[in-house]
C-alpha cells in the first residue's frame, strides 16, 4: 500500500461529533453525576485544563491523602486480642480498592459515553483516497465504517472499538517513578525514623493503582507488529485530528521507523489551530524536513464545498 491515514480525535471533531473529554463530562453532568463526585473524590478540583487532558490527567490522583486516610482508617491496634497478621495489610488494601473501585467506575462511565455517541454529520465528509489504502484510527468510533463505508479490514482500531467486545484502551504516559515522586512531595519520607511498614505498603499499592491505568503503548505495538511491518511500501502519511501528545508518539516513530523516512510524504491536520508547534517539534525530532509534510484545513477538502 502506498498511502496511511492516522486518524486522532479532531477527525470525528470535524464531524460534529461530540468526542471531547470536556462533552465527557457534560454527558456526566446529564446522566450521572455520582462520577464526577467519585472524580472530585479521586483527584480533588478539576477545571477546564484537568478535562481537556483526561488521560493525562488520570495520572493524578490524591494519593497522598487517600494513603493518609487510609493509614489513620486501618492502622491494626497492636495490643488488640483481635489482632491478626493480616492487619498488617489492611490499609494496603483499603488503597487498592479504593482507588480500582474509582477507576473502574470511570472506565465503566467512559465505554457507556462511547456507545451512545451520534454518528458524525455528512455534509462535512472530505476527500479520501479509496485504493492502496490503510488506516490507523486512534478512535473508538466507526466513522470510517459508518460515513465513509471503508472496508472494516483496511482499518486498524488501535485502541479497540465501540459497540464490539473490544477493551477500549484509555490511560496516561506517567511512568512508576514520576507518580512515586508525586506522592513523595505531597507525602514526604519522615527523615528521621522513615515511613512505617503499613505506610510503605499503603504507598506502594497507591503508585501501583495509579500505575496501573498507564496506557501499554509498547504492548500494543509489539501485539500488532506485523501490521506495522506491512506499512514498509508507504510513501505517503495523513495525520488527521492529532495534537501530537506525548502519550501517542511512539506509534507515530514506530510508523517512520518502517516508512522510508527521508522520502516519505506527510500531511497534517491541526484540528484547532492550536497544535502547530508540537507538530513542527516532532517532524524536526524525527529528522522530517520542512519541505516533506505540511499542515492543511479538513475543510478544504471537503467533498460537498459549499
Amino acid at each position: 500500500m502506498k498511502h496511511l491515514y492516522i486518524i486522532g480525535n479532531g477527525f470525528d471533531r470535524h464531524h460534529g461529533m461530540k468526542t471531547s473529554y470536556t462533552q465527557f463530562r457534560d454527558w456526566l453532568e446529564e446522566k450521572d453525576m455520582s462520577i464526577l463526585y467519585t472524580i472530585d473524590e479521586l483527584f480533588g478540583y478539576c477545571d477546564g485544563d484537568w478535562w481537556q487532558n483526561f488521560e493525562s490527567s488520570l495520572a493524578t490522583a490524591v494519593t497522598s491523602e487517600i494513603v493518609q486516610n487510609e493509614v489513620q482508617e486501618n492502622y491494626p491496634d497492636f495490643g488488640s486480642d483481635d489482632f491478626r497478621d493480616r492487619d498488617w495489610y489492611a490499609a494496603e488494601y483499603a488503597v487498592e480498592n479504593r482507588l480500582s473501585e474509582a477507576y473502574g467506575e470511570i472506565r465503566e462511565a467512559f465505554h457507556q459515553w462511547v456507545d451512545e455517541l451520534e454518528m458524525g454529520d455528512e455534509s462535512k465528509k472530505i476527500e479520501l483516497i479509496n485504493d492502496d489504502v490503510a488506516f490507523l484510527t486512534f478512535n473508538y468510533t466507526s466513522t470510517l465504517e459508518n460515513l465513509y463505508n471503508i472496508d472494516e479490514k483496511k482499518i486498524l482500531h488501535i485502541h479497540g472499538k465501540a459497540g464490539t467486545d473490544d477493551e477500549l484502551v484509555l490511560g496516561h504516559g506517567v511512568s512508576e517513578d514520576v507518580i512515586e515522586e508525586m506522592l513523595e512531595e505531597d507525602y514526604p519520607v519522615d527523615e528521621e525514623e522513615g515511613d512505617d511498614y503499613v505506610t510503605q505498603r499503603a504507598k506502594g499499592a497507591a503508585i501501583s493503582g495509579v500505575y496501573s491505568q498507564r496506557k501499554k503503548v509498547d504492548e500494543i505495538i509489539r501485539k500488532h507488529e506485523e501490521w506495522f511491518v506491512s506499512l514498509k511500501d508507504v510513501s505517503h502519511l495523513y495525520f488527521y485530528g492529532h495534537s501530537f501528545g506525548e502519550v501517542d508518539l511512539p506509534y507515530f516513530r514506530k510508523i517512520l521507523s518502517v516508512v522510508d523516512k527521508k522520502n516519505v510524504k506527510i500531511e497534517v491536520n491541526d484540528f484547532n489551530g492550536e497544535n502547530k508547534d508540537s507538530i513542527d517539534a516532532f517532524m524536526q525530532n524525527e529528522g522530517i524536513a520542512t519541505e516533506q509534510y505540511s499542515i492543511i484545513n479538513l475543510n478544504d477538502k471537503l467533498l460537498n464545498k459549499a
